[in-house]
């Protein structure tokens, strides 16, 4: 069944789709609303959009940031690209599966509606002439507009009484501007630890306000030469929460004294003051905590009782004079293109992605954001799945079961995930892609996969990296996908990996006893 499909966006989650929509045999049109793919890596951000700052260096590897269709080159060693390696990728991908002729840039999408008589009209215009709107015909849509496109601009007590600057970290670009000011930084998440890590460098003061202590990550846990999704294993992934909380609570507790340098006692110390660790989104980038260490940082965690015209009181009694404010307080979401659903949750939507309203023709990709692992590597699930919808090789369940499917999937999330409530995009990385594979048929877990114990063990214990799903399935390269898994070292040695074990099945044994918390069904 081969049909017209609408991709909407050219960043990494568009580019995947398109890729493997072509794969299927689709025809694709992509309208990209810059002049250049990439997203919000692409080079040509404007001073007003959100996109990438000057010394952007990723937080997920480069093996965990790549689509498993097209791996890092051979025997790269695991590490951070900057933003712009990543970008370079990215023309690169579009450049292999021949995706740059499908794309339609300075195009802006107004509106998708439905037909009456099937498929949707996706109506346009040009950027540069805005006047002159075209209607095109599409059987299919996907929707990769991106998470990262509408800053959050929060309203702040006595906001109208502050006399300085409020900008937010979406147009962030580098720390001159911000050169001996006085700065109040507000939230902290990844891009945050960047932006005040290099703003507490330059300006006079600095102060970090924050309503909960994130759970921090550093880039290389320990020190080790591991990045730190090199974690993501099916080994690990094994122990239940409950087990896993106390293991790291205790390894806290140990680096609160003993860490070997200040940094990782700092780190030790943010992350003691939040005992629920793994129930948040996980702050993979530790910058920020150096500038604690050394004096230039300040964090305040009791709340903002209101702003005056250059200062700022605090819940706790404490009054700091400042010039200019930065808001790190991520983005929200807009599908007000989307003119026949108004989708305002987006765990409301099958795999984050399928309204029961709209069916296999309309798909969200892109909003299922890992606590830890890549976007991209969600992305692509996603776009497999909508590429076989569309090719009529998967269906949906049926509307009760689908319905089921959804609430369940909410049900485990909002749980899992109850110290970030109001972070609707967030998923488990592992449940997502596990489960993902078996509804795609690629899992790696097939017999012959045991025909080879050292591609078994790598699988167990070493990253969850998006390649292991092509061993099998649709559009499986085993080959490619079994020399970049075998290239990729383990973090876990065998001592670790057997200790490991041992916490996994002795916890499962106390759950089974009834004398530990099972972890909620995904």
């Amino acid at each position: 069944m081969r049909k017209s499909v609408c991709v909407i966006g050219a960043g990494p989650s568009g580019l995947v789709a398109v890729k493997e929509l072509l794969d299927e045999g689709h025809s694709v049109i992509c309208f990209e609303h810059a002049a250049e793919l990439g997203g919000v890596f692409r080079s040509d951000v404007g001073p007003e959009e959100s996109g990438a700052y000057d010394s952007t260096m990723l937080t997920i590897s480069n093996y965990m940031m790549t689509f498993s269709s097209f791996p890092p080159p051979e025997n790269q060693e695991r590490r951070f690209w900057s933003a712009g390696e990543y970008r370079q990728y990215l023309h690169d991908f579009a450049e292999k599966f021949d995706v740059g002729p499908t794309i339609r840039y300075r195009t802006e999408v107004l509106s998708i509606s439905k037909n009456g008589d099937g498929g949707y009209t996706v109506e346009v215009a040009s950027v540069d002439e805005p006047g002159e709107r075209v209607a095109h015909r599409f059987d299919a849509v996907a929707i990769s507009t991106g998470t990262h496109r509408v800053p959050n601009h929060i309203d702040l007590p006595g906001q109208d009484d502050f006399g300085g600057e409020i900008t937010h970290s979406a147009h962030y670009r580098n720390a001159e501007p911000f050169r001996g000011k006085r700065v109040l930084c507000i939230g902290i998440g990844e891009t945050a630890a960047d932006v005040v890590n290099e703003i507490a460098q330059v300006s006079e003061e600095c102060t970090l306000s924050v309503r909960r202590h994130q759970p921090v990550v550093e880039r290389y846990p320990g020190g080790r030469p591991h990045t730190n999704d090199a974690y993501t294993s099916h080994l690990l992934h094994s122990v239940p929460l409950a087990a896993a909380t106390a293991v790291m609570r205790f390894g806290v507790k140990r680096n609160r004294s003993r860490g070997r340098t200040k940094a990782i006692r700092a780190v030790a110390e943010w992350n003691s003051k939040n005992k629920y660790f793994f129930n948040h989104f996980l702050t993979k980038n530790e910058a920020f905590i150096h500038r604690v260490v050394d004096g230039t940082l300040t964090v305040n965690a009791s709340g903002i009782e209101r702003l005056g015209k250059d200062f700022v009181l605090f819940k706790d009694g404490r009054r700091v004079e400042i010039d200019t404010i930065v808001l790190n307080t991520g983005y929200i979401e807009d599908f007000s293109m989307l003119k026949d659903t108004n989708i305002q949750d987006v765990r409301r939507l099958y795999k984050h992605m399928i309204h029961p309203d709209l069916g296999a023709d309309v798909a969200l990709i892109g909003w299922a954001r890992p606590a830890a692992g890549g976007v991209p590597a969600c992305s692509e699930m996603q776009s497999r799945y909508f590429a076989l919808l569309c090719s009529g090789k998967k269906k949906l369940p049926d509307r009760v079961r689908l319905q089921g499917l959804i609430e369940g999937q909410a049900a485990y999330e909002n749980e899992v995930f109850m110290g970030n409530p109001g972070l609707r995009t967030l998923v488990h990385y592992n449940h997502f892609m596990i489960d993902f594979a078996k509804v795609i048929g690629c899992s790696p877990w097939r017999p012959a996969v045991f025909l080879n114990p050292r591609l078994v063990l790598k699988l167990w214990c070493g990253s969850q990296m998006p390649h292991i799903y092509r061993l099998s399935g649709p559009h499986s390269d085993a080959r490619t996908a079994r020399r970049t898994i075998m290239s990729v070292p383990s973090a876990f040695k065998a001592p670790e990996a057997l200790a490991t074990l041992a916490v996994s099945l002795g916890s499962r044994a106390l759950i089974a006893m009834g004398l530990m918390k099972a972890d909620p069904t995904y």
